[in-house]
């Protein structure tokens, strides 16, 4: 029995997903303990949840707006160096990948939200980004820290959760591979 689950976790690694199942390699998502990444994982695989998001910078984006629509969801803060960091490769991503079926939305939670806007403009973003005032989003998407970023497949699942900014590429060009919805 035990030789069997070495043979199935290589098989599962070597396919390029994880031996907890998920769909995607561990080296695409940030480090976390046990209980973080079950809670993240516990939406994978499921509807999006929601997005109570307000005072927009560029575009408002309705739920409507996205659908056949890749989505990346970064959940951010103003005070987050690696969230800062992480904008100039938003930013990359969204121009190169926005007429392929792209959307990124950027939701500025914690403290700090009322210096989102000029963040947004400091740092030239091109996509739509906003407020969770009341922290629902957050809650929604089981945020364990700063940034979080979840991929949304053309159907509305979200597919990966968690994901470290490296990793994010890699996640929408393999969805992008896939066939569009009809």
């Amino acid at each position: 029995m035990k030789r069997s689950l070495v043979a199935l976790t290589a098989l599962v690694l070597t396919m390029g997903g994880t031996a907890e199942g998920r769909e995607f390699p561990d080296s695409w998502y940030y480090k976390a303990n046990d209980k973080q990444k079950a809670k993240q994982a516990a939406i994978e695989g499921k509807k999006m949840p929601l997005l109570d998001l307000s005072d927009w910078y560029k575009d408002s984006v309705k739920v409507s707006d996205l659908k056949g629509k890749i989505v990346v969801v970064d959940i951010w803060a103003t005070w987050c160096g690696p969230c800062l960091r992480a904008i100039p490769h938003n930013v990359k991503l969204y121009s190169k990948y926005k007429k392929k079926g792209l959307v990124v939305i950027g939701v500025c939670s914690s403290s700090g939200q009322e210096k989102m806007k000029a963040i947004c403009k400091k740092y030239k973003v091109n996509y739509p980004s906003a407020r969770d005032k009341n922290k629902k989003t957050a809650k929604a998407w089981n945020l364990q820290w700063y940034p979080t970023y979840a991929v949304v497949d053309r159907k509305g699942i979200v597919r990966a959760i968690g994901l470290h900014a490296s990793g994010v590429e890699k996640a929408v060009k393999k969805l992008m591979d896939e066939k569009a919805s009809e």
